[in-house]
């Protein structure tokens, strides 16, 4: 019981931040990536799906990419048992990167600051069991024995998506290997941050420059650099990214077999 209440407790503290703005371009398609469909099921609906049969229920949404669409599916959230908030870009702002929206989502108080958060994507699709309650755990086991901020979850290695080839001193290729396994820890788009995170973010991130700015770039290679960022791996096979036509009908092929 003492376990049961602790994990509530660490759930009651937590908002989801889904990370939905991002468009369907690369797939040839104008609805927001968040709404595409997998067995007749919407990719932001299983993401809420996943995190409410785990507890969670305070939800921030930061929508860009014909966000009122995302907006008129989701509603107040009431459907699903959760309460939705969104945080939506300023016009003119496609494109300005994670990093400004998030901010973006701070400064108008969409996001809560005195509360953690747990940040996912629709498209990053993780199939191991209560993955968020373990995240969740193990980021305050990190803060606890490590005094870390943030948790980034990663898988030990992934394919590169290109033919490489080893070449000796006279250009002549010894060997070529197709789309290799890359053994270096990749992320999956998935993290916790404590509240100090989003005065990194503040400090770090400037809604006036003039180029996009993504999180991943800025403000977790500080958190690196201070010891503040700590890691949680998950199996490669168990990641399903979906950025090109191809993971999205390989998608739809793995998760089809698995219902």
């Amino acid at each position: 019981m003492a376990m049961k209440k602790w994990y509530d407790d660490l759930v009651e503290r937590t908002q989801v931040i889904v990370i939905a703005g991002g468009r369907a371009k690369r797939l040839g398609v104008e609805v927001p990536k968040c709404l595409l469909e997998i067995s007749g099921k919407k990719l932001v609906d299983m993401c809420i799906e996943s995190l409410t049969k785990e507890g969670f229920r305070d939800f921030v949404f930061l929508l860009g990419h014909k966000a009122e669409m995302v907006v008129d599916h989701i509603g107040d959230g009431s459907k699903y048992g959760i309460s939705a908030t969104y945080s939506i870009d300023p016009a003119g702002a496609i494109g300005w990167g994670k990093g400004k929206a998030f901010k973006y989502a701070i400064v108008n108080n969409k996001i809560d600051r005195t509360r953690r958060c747990m940040v996912v994507f629709p498209d990053d699709i993780v199939l191991e069991e209560r993955i968020f309650s373990r995240l969740l755990m193990h980021h305050a086991d990190s803060m606890r024995r490590q005094a870390t901020s943030a948790t980034i979850v990663l898988v030990p290695g992934t394919e590169y998506p290109f033919g490489v080839a080893e070449v000796n001193e006279h250009g002549v290729i010894r060997k070529f290997t197709e789309k290799p396994m890359v053994k270096l820890p990749t992320s999956i788009g998935m993290y916790a941050f404590e509240p100090e995170v989003y005065n990194i973010i503040d400090e770090k991130i400037d809604l006036n420059h003039p180029h996009p700015i993504e999180f991943e770039s800025v403000v977790m290679p500080y958190l690196a650099s201070e010891h503040k960022l700590a890691s949680m791996f998950v199996e490669t096979k168990n990641w399903v990214p979906i950025n090109t036509m191809k993971e999205y009908e390989n998608a739809i092929k793995i998760l089809s077999a698995k219902r």
